[in-house]
């Protein structure tokens, strides 16, 4: 991912050069291949260049298509032909060699704001108009690249790396409590605007950001609408469409030079690999492929290590394991190599990076089999029940006796029957998970309580087919996810790329029948049937069958106990001495729960560190 930044100064002052610098400096390990600081006016930006491909991009930026609008950022479409074709309808013919970052340009001189719902694809960029002084910022729906900004009397800032914002002499590195608050009850914080540090933000996937004047506004731009379920005529139709798409999601992706995916022995991963495989032999559209695998044994009887080679022998591509039993818990953590840029909870975070920097020894681009489960793991009773209200009983009749014929049994209906039953019964109580090593008055003064009942709900869209997958697709999840995928985490400039998180691949899933399509990824499943081997094929979704923390504390190898010494700003949030008294004797999902502060305490640490490093 390349890297960028920029400052619009109030009261006309002219950004300082120095600080351009600085903040350029701190974005290189992002884009090796070049640096770029511009200034004009008010405004200054700068970036540094990663190139990663399959489209053309631009070597310098800002670019710019009159002098007057300037755009900066890290963007990559998806469905250029189909954007520059509508693009040729009222301007000149657009050469296929186009870069993105023109494309995006030329889409706003013809449409403006009302262009950007148009745009596909992994996206965060700003546009400076630098007539009118106005600043347009701009994220794309799934949240895929990071986009932070922070607000102050001198000015605005942005970047795509959270550590950037830290350079500005104005920008607090006071942290959020309701941010820290969330991390400590469910390890992200579902609002999308909030950051670690309070004075600087993230724009939320789907939003722009319009500053001018010292003021700015945020506004929701686009999201996934409910459109008609579709009603094909023939059930190949739908995996016919599916495969298309699919295709697309893959080739959009897929670099011209050497390319890395993250393979597990499921379907998901292998699947997007098979397709890359078979466009690269194709049309020549890919360079050589080569899998990352994590392997669990010996710590446990775990197939992914062997599927995943099966997988690659079968589609002839190379293949790197990495064992899972390399890495103790929080090995690694007090190195200044594992900081990442907010908190987060991975024990294992070494084993992720030690992956990532042997991805980077062969590639920029590493595929990932990211978002197969939102909606291809479908629910069969909103579509029961939206059939009912329409009075389709024939549908009902032959659609779910077709099913029932076939499995044996119901389509997996996941109404959520169990859980109302056990609240109607008085059984649970959404407060007895709650988090008792919690610091008494930050828990009062945040309503961590409330805030915990809040987040036990569970969130649901108004979509007659996918209500759970819309809501998790429209939630800061999969946002959070990609951040901590990205190079601002990872540390190396790889850029990870997820086909099934493709808006024209999900905008058609919600559209699809559950029932039979996306039960047990029925849809996936037919689309590689002779694709894969059928072992992998047909292999029902299988959890890891280990618990690496357990396994370690059991073997006497690691132990939770004693904990690292806490910091100052740590006891403002966690009551330490009672989380020891927890975790002697945790196990399980209440061990996973209580290892939080434990994560928090060494990040907090490596931001001490820095601090007195400055």
């Amino acid at each position: 991912m390349s890297g960028f930044a920029g400052i619009v100064c109030t009261g006309g002052t002219t950004p300082d050069r120095r600080l351009l610098e600085r903040m350029a400096a701190r974005l290189t390990f992002r884009g090796p291949d070049a640096t770029h600081i511009w200034s004009q006016a008010v405004a200054g930006f700068c970036f540094t260049l990663l190139r990663t491909g399959p489209a053309p991009q631009s070597s310098e930026q800002p670019c710019t298509l009159d002098g007057r609008v300037w755009l900066l950022g890290d963007v990559r479409l998806d469905g250029r032909e189909d954007l520059r074709r509508q693009l040729e309808q009222s301007d000149e013919s657009i050469t296929a060699e186009v870069t993105d970052e023109v494309l995006i340009l030329r889409a706003w001189r013809r449409w403006g704001k009302d262009g950007l719902a148009k745009l596909n694809g992994d996206l965060s960029f700003a546009l400076w108009d630098g007539t009118e002084r106005r600043l347009w910022c701009v994220r794309d729906l799934m949240g895929a690249r990071p986009f932070f900004y922070a607000h102050s009397t001198d000015g605005f800032y942005f970047s795509n790396t959270l550590e950037v914002l830290r350079q500005a002499p104005d920008v607090s590195s006071k942290l959020d409590p309701q941010f820290i608050g969330d991390f400590l009850l469910q390890e992200w914080c579902e609002d999308g605007a909030r950051t670690v540090y309070r004075d600087i933000h993230r724009l939320p996937p789907g939003h722009t950001l319009v500053y001018s004047d010292g003021e700015l506004c945020v506004r929701c731009y686009t999201d996934f609408s409910v459109e008609e379920p579709l009603a094909l005529k023939r059930p190949e139709e739908y995996v016919e469409r599916f495969q298309e798409l699919l295709e697309s999601a893959v080739r959009d992706r897929l670099p011209r030079r050497s390319c890395g995916i993250f393979l597990s022995g499921g379907l998901d991963s292998t699947s997007v690999a098979a397709v890359a495989c078979n466009i690269a032999k194709k049309d020549g559209a890919g360079g050589p492929l080569r899998a990352y695998t994590v392997d669990c044994r010996p710590l446990f009887n775990d197939e992914e290590g062997y599927l995943a080679s099966l997988v690659a022998e079968n589609l002839g591509i190379g293949i790197e394991i990495l064992s899972g039993a390399s890495c103790l818990p929080y090995e690694g953590w007090e190195d200044s190599l594992l900081r990442t840029p907010e908190p987060g909870h991975d024990p294992f975070l070494l084993i992720s990076q030690r992956q990532y920097r042997q991805v980077q020894g062969h590639a920029r681009v590493v595929l990932s089999g990211y978002g197969g489960d939102d909606i291809l793991t479908g629910q069969a009773w909103p579509y029961l029940t939206c059939l009912f209200r329409q009075r389709s009983f024939g549908t009902i009749v032959k659609t779910f006796g077709r099913y029932i014929l076939k499995h044996r049994r119901i389509p997996p209906l996941r109404g959520g029957f169990r859980t109302r039953l056990r609240r109607w019964m008085g059984r649970t109580d959404p407060l007895t998970a709650f988090p008792q090593w919690l610091e008494p008055h930050f828990a009062e003064r945040h309503n961590l309580r409330g805030r915990w009942r809040e987040l036990q709900e569970s969130r649901k869209k108004g979509h007659p087919l996918h209500p759970i997958a819309l809501a998790c697709l429209s939630s800061r999840f999969w946002s959070s996810v990609f951040e901590s995928e990205d190079a601002g985490w990872t540390g190396v400039p790889v850029e990870l790329r997820a086909p099934l998180l493709d808006q024209r691949l999900l905008r058609f899933l919600l559209r699809v029948p559950p029932v039979p399509w996306c039960m047990e990824k029925a849809l996936l499943r037919e689309a590689m049937r002779g694709i894969l081997p059928e072992e992998v094929r047909a292999r029902p979704k299988t959890p890891l069958l280990g618990d690496f923390i357990k396994h370690f504390i059991e073997s006497k190898k690691w132990s939770p106990l004693p904990l690292p010494e806490p910091t100052a700003e740590l006891r403002k949030f966690v009551d330490w001495e009672r989380l020891s008294t927890t975790l002697a004797t945790a196990a399980g999902s209440t061990l996973w729960v209580g290892l939080r502060p434990v994560s928090l305490c060494y990040w907090l640490k490596g931001v001490v560190n820095e601090e007195r490093i400055r």
